[in-house]
C-alpha cells in the first residue's frame, strides 16, 4: 500500500482531498497534485449527477410557500440555495433549473435577479 505524501507546505502526511481534477492537502489546502494528474473524464462527477431531474409541477410554489409566500419576490441567489437543498444538486445544476423555470413560464424576473411565481 502507497503511503500518502507530504505536504510541501506544511509537512502533513495524509491522502490528498480532489478538487477539479488536482489534489490539495486536506490540512492547509495547498495544490499538492498537478491538475488532471491520471483522472479520466468524469472520474469526478458523482453518479447522481447523471441522473436526470424529475419534473415537479409543485417544486417552485413549494420552495416560494418556504421562503416567503407566493406572492413574494426572492433573489435568484435564495432560490438556487433552496434548490440546492431540495433537489440535492449541485449550485450550476441549481441555477439551470431556475433558469428552466422562468423559460418555461413557471417563474417571472421583474427586476434583474429576482423571480416570482407566474401567475
Amino acid at each position: 500500500m502507497r503511503r500518502p505524501p507530504v505536504c510541501p507546505w506544511c509537512g502533513v502526511r495524509a491522502e490528498p482531498v480532489r478538487v477539479h481534477g488536482h489534489g490539495q492537502c486536506k490540512n492547509c489546502g495547498t495544490n499538492i497534485e498537478p491538475c488532471c494528474d491520471g483522472a479520466e473524464a468524469g472520474s469526478e462527477v458523482p453518479d447522481r449527477a447523471l441522473q436526470p431531474l424529475q419534473a415537479n409541477p409543485d417544486l417552485f410554489p413549494n420552495l416560494f410557500a418556504r421562503l416567503g409566500g407566493e406572492r413574494a419576490t426572492i433573489t435568484a441567489n435564495a432560490l438556487a440555495f433552496a434548490l440546492v437543498e431540495q433537489l440535492a444538486v449541485d449550485l450550476p445544476t441549481a441555477r439551470l433549473v431556475l433558469e428552466a423555470g422562468e423559460r418555461s413560464g413557471q417563474l417571472q424576473a421583474p427586476a434583474p435577479d429576482c423571480y416570482r411565481l407566474a401567475r
